[in-house]
């Protein structure tokens, strides 16, 4: 039997478990694209210590061929991107040339408007060339770099994993591969709207940065061990700003349901039932957001992001949870809830604190700044600029099922 050829691009944490795991198997040839080719061994090795996993042992997965040219993965049946979604469109144009017909092109982690990425890079090609994109709902586990281009911790597994697809048609096709690829079952998602609508980090990741560090001055140095974890520290603080977040992303919901009744809606949950559904009995104390925080194996262990200085560290403000959370998060709930004639003044809050330390301005005056649009995962920067735009609806009065 020929093996599938998949292209695992970018250097993250999801892409080396992605290679961990899909590399252990002798019907799937793992190909890295990465800019650093160099940094890359021909194995990464999938460490499950104190992961669900555990008992299963490390992972394995051999690598076929490492390149930062895409023109050497030419005619791969899958490409899968494991990088941040402020990076997702820069790599679509990069291996656009060299996606062959019948292809898949897909995401780790579809949020950040992936879909949107997708229809303005293949543009007519999706349709003549048959290339089908699809995105998961999250990725299919927690996991960390230990040792670039070597290994990395697998650390919280999901239970399932939803997938939308762009080609129904092909969906058998593809979720046999997913599932082969991560050993964990492949449900599909009703689109490519409920995963934009359901970024996880992008609201976590904002709302707990800015409870620890709202004082801080962008000065200020701290000790390592002054600095708390990710999750485990989780505070009532944390989970009051992730609580607000999280009820401006359910009333954008309410808002396009109530406009349009018919479209499937159903997986955008609030947070803390999701991860409770995600992670079932990971999640020791369920009570409440701050517990189910607390308490999630999958989340142990978890730093935020920070840079060595002189006498210690600071926060790191070139790290994703600034680059992709803001223009790829909280812009794109922004930008849909003007659209929908919503007030958001906990995304505001989250926007103005994290853009001071950018440089930025994406929004003034509570309202998006469309000068930076394009720097941004906004709807309205790829001409998605009315609701009905944006669920694919042309006719204002028509409503569609399950669109």
């Amino acid at each position: 039997m020929i093996p599938t050829n998949i292209v695992v691009c970018g250097g993250g944490n999801g892409s080396h478990a992605t290679v961990a795991s899909a590399g252990r198997f002798e019907n799937i040839q793992v190909n890295v694209f990465t800019r650093k080719p160099q940094d890359w061994k021909q194995e990464i090795v999938g460490l499950t210590k104190g992961s669900p996993w555990e008992s299963l042992g490390n992972f394995v997965g051999k690598i076929n061929k490492v390149s930062n040219n895409p023109q050497d993965f030419n005619g791969a049946k899958l490409w899968i991107i494991g990088g941040p979604a402020h990076v997702h469109h820069e790599i679509l144009q990069k291996i656009a040339p060299y996606v062959t017909k019948d292809s898949f092109v897909g995401t780790l982690f579809a949020q950040g408007g992936f879909e949107w990425m997708c229809r303005s890079v293949f543009g007519d090609r999706i349709k003549t060339d048959n290339i089908t994109y699809f995105g998961l709902y999250n990725i299919p586990w927690l996991c960390k770099i230990f040792k670039y281009g070597e290994s990395v911790r697998i650390i919280g597994p999901k239970t399932k994993l939803q997938c939308a697809i762009s080609n129904l048609s092909r969906k058998e096709e593809l979720f046999l591969l997913l599932e082969n690829m991560f050993q964990i079952p492949v449900l599909q998602a009703p689109n490519f709207l409920t995963l934009t609508l359901t970024p996880s980090n992008q609201i976590i990741h904002p709302a707990r940065v800015y409870a620890v560090f709202r004082n801080w001055d962008g000065k200020q140095v701290y000790q390592p061990n002054e600095v708390p974890t990710f999750y485990e520290d989780f505070d009532d603080f944390s989970a009051y700003m992730l609580q607000i977040l999280d009820d401006e992303i359910q009333a954008i919901k309410r808002e396009i349901l109530k406009r349009y009744p018919q479209f499937n809606l159903d997986l955008i949950i609030p947070i803390k039932e999701r991860i409770i559904q995600q992670y079932g009995d990971q999640v020791k104390d369920k009570s409440n957001l701050k517990t189910v925080f607390r308490t999630n194996a999958g989340y142990a262990t978890i730093q935020i992001p920070t840079k060595p200085v002189q006498g210690g560290v600071q926060l790191n403000t070139e790290a994703r949870i600034f680059w992709e959370d803001i223009p790829y998060g909280l812009c794109i709930l922004k930008d849909l809830s003007e659209m929908l004639g919503l007030q958001t003044p906990g995304t505001d809050k989250m926007i103005e604190w994290h853009q001071k330390f950018m440089n930025k301005e994406y929004i003034q005056n509570s309202k998006l700044n469309r000068t930076l649009l394009k720097e941004t995962g906004a709807p309205s920067k790829y001409g998605l600029d009315t609701l009905e735009r944006v669920l694919g609806i042309q006719d204002v009065n028509q409503q569609n099922p399950k669109l």
